[in-house]
């Protein structure tokens, strides 16, 4: 299992409850509470959060705080949730560089 499959799990559910059963039945052990972590991740798309907010309230220098690959530079990164991310661009996992 990896986390893009439970990421998969987490679009299609339709509940928390829901994404707990169809884990279960991938074997995979899910709790009701990290379910709803992952389900509201995936299902909240409507709503802004307060970075989102900020950069339309005016002008963002998008590379202050921009989070790059240590290892080539790119800010294509996915969090992943094992810790750090994974980078696009180089396919291998990382830590991230602030810059």
């Amino acid at each position: 299992m990896t986390p893009f499959h439970l990421i998969e799990l987490a679009k299609r559910a339709k509940s928390s409850e829901e994404l707990v059963a169809l884990a279960k039945e991938e074997k995979i052990k899910l709790s009701l509470d990290d379910a709803c972590i992952y389900f509201e991740r995936w299902h909240d798309a409507d709503e802004l959060g307060d970075d989102d907010l900020g950069e339309v309230g005016g002008g963002v220098d998008r590379t202050v705080g921009k989070t790059v690959c240590e290892l080539c530079g790119s800010d294509d990164l996915l969090i992943d949730v094992s810790g750090g991310y994974f980078c696009n661009s180089c396919k291998r996992h990382c830590w991230g560089k602030r810059l």
